[in-house]
């Protein structure tokens, strides 16, 4: 063999083993994959209100508030008080004799009419005759003189409530025989309600 001859054949022998010792080339690239921005790997702040609508339930609407109530205007004389009752509530005695009583009155009436409730006492028993004894000196229908009405307590319209206090006697009947109230507005009084009638004591003395 010709020293050209193995100087090929050494050659040829030295590419096989470059060939067969060099491992598979990759096809993938070595550059670093491009970075998301921030603000686009978090929902957008427009995303992420739509996000919160959709899932949260609606706010609530608030419910119109009520009308007050229209303030009622009288129109007329208001209406005599209802369902009255009477009460004594304290006696006090006096010195030298005699004593301090007070009562009370309560009644029944619409809001917004009255301006002012009367409480009066007759000084009188108006039917002090043998027919009516026994029976009370004021019924419902009669007549009373000015001249027999003490005015003994007033309060407020919106009041349903008082309290009427005089001196009595230690002998004898009551200073007033019986009680009266009524409403009173810039139109007039209401007719009267009897709260309170003491009965007829035909002949007594005292």
């Amino acid at each position: 063999m010709s020293i050209r001859f193995r100087a090929l054949a050494v050659l040829a022998a030295g590419s096989l083993l470059a060939g067969c010792s060099a491992g598979p080339v990759s096809q993938a690239t070595t550059l670093p994959a491009t970075a998301v921005p921030v603000e686009e790997a978090t929902p957008s702040s427009s995303a992420q209100s739509s996000t919160a609508a959709a899932g949260s339930p609606a706010a609530p609407t608030a419910s119109p508030a009520s009308p007050p109530s229209p303030a009622v205007i009288p129109t007329g004389v208001p209406p005599k008080p209802g369902d009255p009752t009477w009460k004594l509530v304290k006696e006090t005695p006096k010195a030298g004799g005699g004593s301090t009583v007070e009562y009370e009155v309560t009644w029944t009436a619409p809001e917004g009419i009255a301006s002012e409730f009367l409480a009066y006492g007759v000084t009188e028993c108006l039917r002090s005759e043998k027919k009516y004894n026994g029976k009370p000196c004021l019924v419902p229908g009669m007549k009373i003189a000015r001249s027999t009405l003490d005015l003994i307590g007033r309060a407020p319209g919106d009041a349903r409530k008082m309290t009427v206090t005089w001196d009595q006697n230690e002998v004898g009947p009551s200073l007033y025989w019986s009680i009266l109230l009524r409403a009173t507005n810039s139109f007039g009084d209401s007719i009267f309600t009897i709260v309170h009638s003491e009965d007829v004591c035909y002949g007594c003395t005292y």
